[in-house]
């Protein structure tokens, strides 16, 4: 999937030459905190309302004054045209459709230090159990050298898959392999799903 695929076309752009109540005004009647500033086509920035509200007169001209941080995701072709923006409620939507949630299988959760991670092994674990790894995401533990491995598999049966990974010395901090869990699972995601698009 290409990031053109995900511009909301509902988003409009700021010129440099709008002001700090235009700019608002419009964020307020399309519900996002951040919009991109666009001149002749060419991405400048993204200014938040945030920004707007700590200047010292609203009515101010765009260009005028610093810019920018982002939430709202701009999508530019190789020459810089600013082609369109990305909602952070389409991409989260887009993020979860796309990975393996809906799918039958159990999770793992590992921790492990950053310097013992090493996928190749963990994935000849569970592959030696006839079992594929669906998806998988790691999260940085704060303040922590160690990190957390979300491993969803393609079968429910992940008994022995723990038990090899502990042989191993791998710390499984979580497993959930019920039909309740994964019921509960779809339950969350299909909650997520309306919420996204009502």
């Amino acid at each position: 999937m290409q990031a053109s695929d995900l511009i909301s076309q509902s988003l409009i752009s700021l010129h440099p030459d709008d002001d700090g109540l235009r700019a608002i005004s419009l964020m307020e009647e399309l519900r996002v905190n951040h919009l991109p500033v666009v001149r002749n086509g060419f991405y400048l920035g993204i200014l938040s309302e945030k920004e707007i509200l700590n200047w010292d007169n609203e009515e101010e001209f765009i260009e005028e004054l610093e810019k920018f941080s982002l939430t709202v995701i701009p999508v530019l072709d190789e020459e810089k045209h600013y082609l369109g923006s990305i909602t952070n409620r389409k991409l989260l939507y887009t993020i979860a459709k796309s990975t393996s949630i809906q799918s039958n299988g159990g999770v793992i959760v590992l921790r492990m230090n950053q310097n013992d991670y090493q996928m190749s092994e963990i994935a000849r674990i569970v592959e030696d159990n006839n079992t594929k790894i669906l998806s998988s995401y790691i999260t940085s533990i704060p303040d922590a050298l160690q990190i957390e491995l979300t491993l969803k598999l393609n079968t429910m049966d992940i008994n022995s898959i723990v038990k090899d990974l502990e042989r191993f010395d791998y710390n499984v901090s979580a497993s959930f392999n019920t039909k309740e869990t994964n019921d509960d699972f779809t339950d969350r995601y299909e909650s997520l799903m309306r919420f996204l698009n009502p």
